[in-house]
């Protein structure tokens, strides 16, 4: 299955529980073998392949024991600043402000013929 914006993060997790079991068998490891490679039980193990939830920490460990950390890099690459940002400001963007209502009408050079 192809994991599009439209899955259920139930379908999502169970994705990548198969991927990550596809990983494990292909190294090849037993649920057991991975478990003592993680430091984490064989249960865990076996929620994270079958899909259940376990903790962000616990993917990071498998994907690290498995040598498919570097996948990450993948899936959240670091963000560049944009040539707009660039040419606006010489350098990257760091926050974003809220806009007050002074920021946001347009200042011109011109006043009204009664305006000092």
């Amino acid at each position: 299955m192809k994991i599009s914006f439209y899955s259920s993060t139930n379908e999502v997790l169970s994705e990548i529980g198969s991927r990550i079991k596809a990983a494990r068998i292909a190294i090849p490891a037993t649920q057991k073998e991975l478990a003592e490679m993680t430091n984490l039980s064989q249960r865990t193990i076996s929620n994270l392949e079958t899909g259940k939830d376990v903790s962000f920490s616990t993917v990071i460990d498998v994907l690290r024991a498995l040598g498919q950390l570097p996948s990450l890099e993948i899936m959240l690459p670091e963000q560049g600043p944009r040539p707009s940002e660039i040419a606006a400001l010489g350098k990257r963007r760091e926050r974003v402000r809220s806009k007050t209502k002074a920021s946001v009408q347009p200042q011109s050079g011109w006043k009204w013929g009664d305006e000092e």
